[in-house]
């Protein structure tokens, strides 16, 4: 494939994790009610989106042996911004690690479904400007958004703050780890605001005094509703990447959206949770970081040697892509 992206390298940055259990315990709650992720990362004072992710690109960039004077994209995935979207996180990024003037960088928001995106809107970049070197990173800082008192919002305590970052190329001659060849994607519009930080925007700039403008809070869904969405969400986007590109991978590294929910995925797309990449219980949900963090580890021990399922979603939108060995 001409316009397949080339794996040349991972980094990643996460801060100390915290047992969740514990933390809320020590908050004088009952942790009873969860059910997630044993662990999350929290970010330290200085940890912001763009330091986070410059770490974790400058990392990528070492691995990947590649000089930032080569980057001609740098793309920004995460969710999590150090101001209002004005200023731009992977410009920022692009400013601490030293690229050239004539690399583009953007901010894309789709949820934790942004590195999967990140990565499909990279192989047409490339492949449209002849070729060259760009860089998808991710980072969160999203764990001062959640009430850990609530049990309302125990579906969020797992939630994490970290970065990753992917080196990726098209056309050029630096050595490959895996190739990325694409992915199919499909929408949920009614699940958008799934999660939802209420305050800020235009319709609620100001929050009434006493309420807490950043917090993230979960919609009252119907459980059994949101299973079916899901799963239609999962398999639809296989389906589509099985019949664009005749595969059959066995092997996933997927968004660790919570234990319950990568049986779930499991079931739908009929591949055994014990061939996921899982790093949840180490990591929590760290939204699009995720399956940047799962690259790196299955980067780790060599090139890639198999097809791997490199699956994704956000309530409002759900991917699958293909990673195949070089």
């Amino acid at each position: 494939m001409s316009d397949a992206l080339e794996v040349l390298g991972t980094g990643v940055y996460l801060p100390p994790s915290r047992n969740v259990r514990d933390m809320v315990r020590g908050m004088g709650h009952d942790p009873s009610v969860y059910v997630g992720w044993d662990n999350c990362c929290h970010a330290l004072d200085d940890d912001q989106p763009s330091s986070m992710g410059a770490e974790a690109l400058s990392a990528a960039l070492t691995d990947a042996k590649v000089d930032p004077s080569e980057l001609k994209l740098v793309l920004f995935a995460g969710m999590s911004r150090d101001f209002l979207p004005s200023w731009s996180v992977a410009t920022e990024i692009m400013q601490i690690t030293g690229t050239e003037p004539h690399c583009m960088g953007l901010d894309m928001t789709a949820g934790c479904l942004g590195a999967l995106s990140a990565l499909d809107m990279a192989q047409g970049w490339l492949s449209t400007h002849g070729g060259g070197v760009a860089a998808v990173v991710a980072a969160e800082r999203w764990t001062y958004t959640i009430d850990y008192t609530s049990p309302d919002s125990q579906g969020l305590w797992g939630h994490s703050d970290g970065a990753g970052a992917v080196i990726v190329s098209n056309q050029t001659p630096h050595d490959s780890l895996g190739t990325f060849c694409g992915a199919e994607f499909m929408a949920q519009n009614d699940l958008n605001g799934t999660v939802l930080v209420n305050y800020g925007g235009t319709r609620n700039p100001i929050a009434p005094v006493g309420v807490v403008p950043y917090e993230r809070k979960l919609m009252d869904l119907d459980r059994k509703n949101l299973r079916q969405q899901y799963s239609e969400g999962y398999s639809n986007s296989f389906k589509a990447l099985k019949a664009r590109f005749d595969c059959d991978p066995q092997r996933v590294v997927v968004n660790q959206t919570s234990k319950a929910f990568m049986r779930l995925i499991a079931s739908v797309i009929d591949i055994p949770v014990e061939n996921f990449l899982l790093t949840g219980d180490e990591t929590g949900h760290v939204g699009s970081v995720d399956i940047l963090i799962g690259l790196d580890r299955l980067l780790q021990s060599g090139p890639v040697a198999e097809p791997h399922l490199i699956a994704g979603s956000t309530p409002y939108a759900f991917g699958a892509g293909l990673l195949n060995p070089t």
